[in-house]
């Protein structure tokens, strides 16, 4: 391990445009300065200031439609939804797959305190969304007739609730030997000259990297190296904010097999042409993408139109070969208040945005597959997100789309419907409610 140089690190952040910071140093004991110092100069000012001070440069030119696996051909072809399940169900079996949560955020706009999965989402009181997703992952290790290694990405500030929350996991029928934490990343935050803002004396204002910092965090642990060690080729991903969310569905991972696919991602019919989701597209280049509905140009056909729902699946080897080459991911802004120090030393609070905080999207690593599949699903069967406090993509949207998944998926079985209706677990024997 190199010893720390306090010198180094001042040379390294004056050359940086950090002059501001070393100054700010000086102004702590020796302990704190070498701890600030040491933090500082690890940070990527360089990539920071180029991103802060770049306009967005979306690749939305010349879209079209994806190619994929249709919900219209599923139903037309009423064989393939089972030979597929089939395929995805002996992976499983055979201990190929693994998942994740992305969990690193807050329930700030549902106004909730803390990790947004530990949101009660009901009826019942301990019925939160960590615990519908995880007996949905329970069930499919009980179908597949062994546990399914389970991931789950927190950030700093989630991390201690999240974990005090998973204690409940044995209930969910989850085994704790499958759960496994990862810890995501945080960037600083810079003004529009790319210099490091304060958030308190001897500290950075720093921000999660956004859910593209799944992939440095899995690197940073050795995740993917102990994936590949389990014999384990395919890594799905799924978001906590969707109860409807299925990221061990057999159909999918059947066509990526049959595929032979290196990233499979799932996407439903857009509500409407503004709906607030990125869309799967091809580029001018015939390479696949989601482009987010920040980026979308205004002339994009209307063709294309097929949202993603955040569920993918990553062959572990396509991850090893493009990070272990050393893929460095792009930095995209969003200008946002954030709270800092001023040269006197005050804490000013803005009332506009004056910052900007940097994150990665973990889609923009799509590209880099040659062998990319987009799997439709149907949209009421899948997607009931939970974003909003109120009105589109609130608890009260997301709790009438999964009451009714509930009575679809009953009705169609001729099963008697639970008591309550509303939220029930999705399985009656193991994870048939994947298929």
């Amino acid at each position: 391990m190199t010893a720390f140089d306090p010198a180094a690190s001042r040379a390294h952040l004056v050359e940086a445009g950090q002059a501001h910071l070393v100054e700010h140093a000086a102004t702590l004991s020796e302990t704190e300065a070498e701890r600030f110092l040491a933090h500082a100069a690890a940070q990527p000012w360089a990539a920071l200031a180029k991103a802060a001070q770049s306009e967005s440069s979306s690749p939305a030119t010349s879209l079209r439609p994806p190619q994929g696996l249709t919900w219209k051909r599923q139903q037309a072809q009423g064989g393939v939804r089972g030979r597929l399940a089939e395929m995805g169900q002996a992976f499983l079996a055979g201990g190929r797959v693994a998942t994740i949560l992305l969990a690193g955020g807050q329930g700030t706009r549902l106004g909730h305190p803390g990790p947004k999965g530990t949101y009660v989402f009901g009826p019942e009181p301990d019925r939160t969304l960590f615990k519908i997703l995880g007996e949905r992952i329970a069930a499919a290790g009980r179908r597949a007739g062994r546990a399914v290694p389970y991931y789950v990405l927190v950030s700093p500030a989630t991390e201690a609730a999240t974990r005090e929350a998973f204690e409940e996991a044995p209930s969910w029928g989850l085994d704790p030997a499958q759960i496994h934490f990862v810890v995501q990343g945080q960037l600083p935050a810079v003004d529009d000259a790319g210099r490091g803002l304060l958030a308190a004396p001897g500290e950075l204002a720093m921000a999660p990297d956004g859910h593209g910092g799944l992939w440095p965090a899995l690197v940073n642990a050795g995740v993917l190296d102990e994936l590949a060690a389990a014999g384990i080729d395919a890594l799905t991903t799924f978001q906590v904010d969707n109860p409807l969310g299925r990221p061990l569905d057999p159909v999918m991972l059947g066509w990526m097999v049959e595929r032979k696919a290196q990233i499979v991602s799932k996407g439903v019919a857009k509500a409407t042409p503004d709906e607030r989701v990125g869309v799967l597209a091809r580029d001018i280049s015939g390479r696949h993408r989601i482009v987010e509905y920040t980026e979308l140009p205004d002339d994009v056909p209307e063709s294309v139109n097929l949202g993603s729902i955040a569920v993918h699946a990553f062959g572990v080897r396509f991850l090893k070969d493009l990070f272990d080459g050393g893929y460095e991911m792009p930095l995209h802004r969003a200008h946002k208040k954030v709270a800092h120090l001023d040269a006197a030393g005050a804490l000013v609070k803005p009332t506009e945005p004056n910052a900007w905080k940097l994150e990665r999207f973990l889609f923009d690593i799509f590209p880099e597959a040659d062998r990319f599949e987009v799997h439709e699903v149907k949209r009421t069967w899948e997607f009931a997100p939970v974003k909003n406090a109120e009105g589109t993509d609130s608890p009260a949207t997301s709790r009438l789309l999964v009451d009714a998944e509930v009575r679809r998926w009953h009705t169609e079985r001729k099963l008697p419907l639970p008591d309550p209706v509303s939220l029930h677990p999705l399985e009656v024997d193991g994870a048939e409610a994947y298929l």
